[in-house]
Parts: structure tokens; sequence; C-alpha cells
């Protein structure tokens, strides 16, 4: 058989997830998750009073990506994106710009004026994606202690050497008249 060429269409469509939606996104883009889990999430995003809002993007009624928008519970002007998802054969095809369009969307919707997405720093390609989308990094350093842990020799080490750099350097009499005034 000879090479032919021809061509694909169809319309992207996107809508708020349902129920049903379940197995095809398990199918399509959460394959390595259990299903009955899928499932679960997508019964509590839809449930009565739930401040997450799934989204679907479906081509001839087959869902084949999903993002969701969160509302912020301490300020109703942030809303968090997060598991934007497409099928693989579907990847170079922009559909994820029309569910971070609709995402926006239904954020402004419900009075968001401010979208936000946590991301590891080694995502370096989703990181970059969400910029094209006009995201920009917020200054956050985030402080981890584990509990119950006892500390290393060399951190030991390093907290010896961070109190004494705080230690004030005395300065004879300069050190004095700032303490007196």
């Amino acid at each position: 058989m000879a090479n032919q060429d021809f061509s694909l269409s169809g319309a992207v469509t996107v809508r708020p997830a349902q129920q049903k939606d379940a197995a095809p996104l398990h199918q399509f883009c959460f394959p390595e998750r259990d299903s009955k889990e899928i499932a679960d999430a997508l019964k509590a995003d839809l449930a009565k009073g739930s401040q997450t809002h799934r989204l679907v993007a479906e081509v001839s009624g087959y869902p084949i990506g999903q993002i969701f928008v969160k509302e912020d519970t301490n300020d109703p002007e942030i809303a968090t994106v997060g598991d934007l998802v497409v099928s693989g054969p579907f990847r170079q095809l922009g559909v994820a710009d029309h569910l971070m369009a609709a995402a926006e969307a239904t954020a402004a919707e419900n009075g968001a004026e401010t979208l936000e997405i946590e991301l590891p720093v080694s995502e370096k390609s989703v990181i970059q994606r969400y910029k094209d989308w006009g995201f920009s990094e917020k200054p956050l350093v985030v402080l981890q202690k584990a509990l119950g842990a006892e500390p290393e020799a060399d951190e030991e080490a390093d907290a010896e050497e961070e109190a004494q750099e705080e230690q004030p350097v005395e300065t004879g009499t300069e050190q004095q008249t700032l303490l007196e005034d």
C-alpha cells in the first residue's frame, strides 16, 4: 500500500467534569493511578459545596485532558490550578492551551483575580510552559524540619557557625553609643 496523506479534524470542547468522566480520565490521562482513586476524587470535586472546579477537554465525546481550579479558602481572590494532564496523542494539538484558558475563565467567574500553581524546581519545562501562559515566579522560601530526627553532625556544625555569625561585633564605644540612644 502506498503512503497516503489525509487530514483529521475534530472539535475540542472544554466543559465541567461529570462523574461519568472517571473511567475515560483513568484510561486516557491517569493510567498509572487507581480507577477508584480517580472516581473518588472526581466525586469529591463534584460534591455540593466543593471549592474545586474540574474541567475536562473532550474530543468526540471522550475526555482526553483535564485541569482543576481550586478556590483559596482564606483568600477568595486567589485560585490554584493543578493536575493539568492531556493524553499523549493530543499534547501537540494545543489542548493544554484550551484547558488553561477555560481554567482562567472559571477562576474569574468565581471571583478570583490571581491564579497560582506550586511546582518543584526540577520541573523546568513545565515551569517554562506556565510562564508562557503568563505566570511569573513568586519569591517564596519553603522551610522544612523533620520532627523526631536527630540532626546530623554537619547540621550541628552549621548551626554553631550561624549562631557565631549572629553575635554582635564589639566595636568599643560605637556599640555602647548605639545601645544608649
